[in-house]
């Protein structure tokens, strides 16, 4: 009976330690400073400016604008580049140099140039395939009954279906580049003609809006075919009049100065040539 009881004297004991509060952190001494915790400070995480899905147009000088928007459509995703351009306030002009293609961002590097997209088709060596005209001086063969033509003057600027008004080889000419398909025929209706192959690619648009103002259009990625793009030109709030399309893939390209700031997307290979807005 001894026994029983010292057994159970012992497993009182273990039960009232296994069940005592765990001991509380030793009071700091205020004498000892080194003791002193000081609480933990997490410095503020920055908040990320938003980028707008629509910049909207912003006035970059008189007569030349620049926006950026998104484009989303049955998984596919973009965001387009797009300069428009008063011709009666800002010079536009053809720019043509096979000897020295380059990158839109080298077409840029003029001090007076405000805004450089790229052109029309080439071929391995760097001669433009339709007609070409930079500072009046002609290259490549002209387009009669098919694509459409940019045509710039010193104060007015158009871009020109060939079916409805064939180039005519009399009329002299300072600045104007060929290429194909129209993705949007004059008055606004999208060409549901293309002779499409369904692909998509990078693209690249000059258009005119029904105030008579130059819109380039570039889609940096593999968003839209030919009809697709065509149809979104001519869907959008651009009031479109008639829309071009200019090389695509790897040569789209669309540039502008800001001040000290570029904005726009680079093109991955060099160019023969391309449209420019200059600075009077």
């Amino acid at each position: 009976m001894a026994l029983k009881s010292r057994w159970l004297a012992i497993a009182i004991l273990l039960w009232l330690t296994a069940c005592a509060p765990i001991d509380s952190p030793r009071p700091i001494d205020p004498a000892r400073p080194s003791e002193t915790v000081s609480p933990l400070t997490l410095a503020p995480t920055p908040t990320p400016t938003p980028v707008p899905a629509d910049t909207g147009w912003r006035e970059v000088r008189p007569g030349l604008e620049y926006r950026e928007l998104n484009f989303s459509a049955g998984g596919r995703y973009d965001r387009l580049r797009l300069a428009r351009v008063d011709p009666a306030q800002v010079r536009l002009r053809v720019r043509y140099d096979p000897d020295r293609p380059r990158v839109v961002s080298e077409w840029l590097s003029a001090p007076s140039t405000l805004l450089a997209v790229n052109g029309s088709y080439f071929d391995p060596q760097y001669r433009a395939l339709g007609l070409i005209v930079a500072d009046g001086r002609r290259a490549g063969q002209a387009y009669q009954g098919f694509g459409g033509m940019f045509v710039a003057y010193a104060d007015r600027a158009e871009v020109r279906w060939n079916v409805d008004r064939p180039f005519e080889e009399a009329v002299v000419l300072t600045d104007a580049m060929q290429n194909f398909p129209m993705l949007v025929l004059p008055g606004g209706r999208a060409n549901d003609q293309i002779d499409d192959n369904g692909a998509r690619a990078p693209r690249t648009a000059v258009a005119q809006d029904r105030s008579g103002r130059i819109v380039f259009v570039v889609s940096p990625l593999p968003a839209f075919t030919l009809t697709e793009f065509g149809a979104w030109l001519a869907a959008s709030d651009l009031d479109i009049d008639a829309a071009l399309n200019l090389d695509g893939g790897t040569s789209s390209g669309l540039m502008l100065r800001d001040g000290d700031q570029v904005l726009g997307v680079n093109s991955w290979v060099s160019v023969p040539s391309a449209i420019v807005a200059e600075a009077e």
